[in-house]
């Protein structure tokens, strides 16, 4: 049997525990969601980086055009659920590029298009996630 004065003590801290639970749950809801997203960021970035290597791979290729890159690229991101994407490729016209030349292919999306949990994350509203590859042209001698 609990004595009186023990069982308002207990009283007391039950009620403490309450309202220290109401202080802290957010900021750990808070930090939790903010790791989900930067990881969701993180995993984007990757994407984007396979995506313009796919599309690098074909950029290279003798014979290649540059709708066959964009295709490639766009099938990429497709697959991940990713579709507003800003593709740069340059030389534009990989077909006019000489053996050797560089190509760079540069896929872009923005923070908030691919945000999970609405953009919680300070300091990345508005940017512009990249992934970006170069490979030198192929051809025969």
């Amino acid at each position: 049997m609990i004595k009186p004065a023990l069982a308002s003590l207990w009283n007391r801290e039950t009620g403490s525990a309450t309202v220290e639970f109401a202080v802290v749950a957010p900021i750990i809801l808070l930090l939790l969601f903010g790791i989900v997203e930067f990881g969701r960021v993180m995993s984007v970035q990757h994407l984007l980086n396979t995506a313009a290597r796919e599309g690098a791979r074909v950029a290279v290729l003798p014979g290649a055009s540059t709708g066959q890159v964009n295709a490639k690229i766009a099938e990429v991101l497709t697959g991940a659920g990713i579709s507003s994407e800003v593709i740069e490729i340059s030389p534009a016209d990989v077909s006019s590029a000489n053996r050797n030349d560089p190509i760079t292919v540069r896929v872009r999306v923005t923070y908030e298009s691919i945000a999970w949990v609405g953009g919680i994350v300070p300091g990345l509203a508005g940017r512009q996630i990249q992934g970006e590859v170069v490979m030198r042209k192929e051809g025969f001698v």
